[in-house]
């Protein structure tokens, strides 16, 4: 893991991909580390087309640098295994 030598007060955003394996967003997570750029993850369930079944989801913003961890509202979420 490589040391972080500057903390920026607020990292802009590159760009947004929307995921759809979990291989992508490790591959994703890897190329943004050697490049030494921040990410932020999202998962989400998509109803899929024939409205039976859901599918996991992944939004990915990549940054500027990494996020500082704010103290943040707690809010309902739902973990999914």
């Amino acid at each position: 893991m490589g040391a972080v030598t500057d903390l920026e007060e607020t990292p802009e955003l590159i760009a947004t991909h929307y995921l759809t394996a979990i291989d992508d967003v490790v591959e994703h997570l890897r190329a943004a580390a050697q490049l030494g750029l921040g990410v932020r993850i999202r998962s989400y369930l998509e109803q899929e087309e024939d409205g039976d079944t859901v599918a996991e989801r992944w939004e990915l913003e990549l940054l500027t640098g990494s996020p500082v961890l704010q103290d943040e509202p707690v809010t309902d979420s739902v973990s999914v295994s």
